[in-house]
């Protein structure tokens, strides 16, 4: 037998614990931690697309970008936040898998560069707010890094999904 890596070691390992334990061990954690996930990436994924069309022009070109990005990043953190955080619960418990798919760790990648990519983009919308706000669509950058951020959120989303079925 090969030796186990580092990865599935800490898989492993996780899921002797006392919360791998607790939270397997109810019928009802599951399913609720899922719902909660679930709803907490509707609301980051539709205020995410949101930004993301009026930055392409595509709708509310009657608000300025500024405006609608300040309303709607908090619902992009909050929606991350919960996500992340009942995200973490369903790994630990069922951390062998999902630690290990090249799924989840492709979930994982993308999801530190979306997060990175929102951040700059809501910096270059305040930084940039006079100029943009006056123009029905951001310049070719932003709408592309849009688009990337689009692509991003349901590729994320399809991983998460796709783990679910991973032998």
């Amino acid at each position: 037998m090969p030796d186990a890596g580092p990865l599935t070691v800490f898989a492993e390992w996780l899921a002797t614990t006392w919360l791998a334990h607790l939270i397997g061990g109810h019928m009802w954690a599951i399913p609720t931690i899922q719902s909660f996930h679930y709803m907490s990436l509707a609301v980051l994924f539709s205020s995410a697309v949101v930004v993301d069309l009026r930055i392409l022009g595509k709708i509310a070109r009657h608000q300025t970008i500024s405006s609608l990005t300040q309303r709607l990043t908090p619902g992009i953190w909050i929606g991350l936040a919960g996500a992340v955080i009942t995200g973490l619960l369903l790994m630990i418990a069922e951390p062998v898998r999902s630690i290990t798919t090249w799924e989840f760790q492709s979930k994982m990648v993308m999801l530190v560069v979306v997060v990175a990519l929102t951040v700059s983009l809501k910096r270059t919308v305040v930084a940039n707010a006079a100029e943009w706000d006056l123009a029905p669509a951001a310049p070719g950058v932003a709408r592309a890094a849009a688009v990337g951020s689009m692509v991003l959120w349901m590729l994320i989303i399809l991983a998460g999904r796709w783990i679910a079925y991973h032998a």
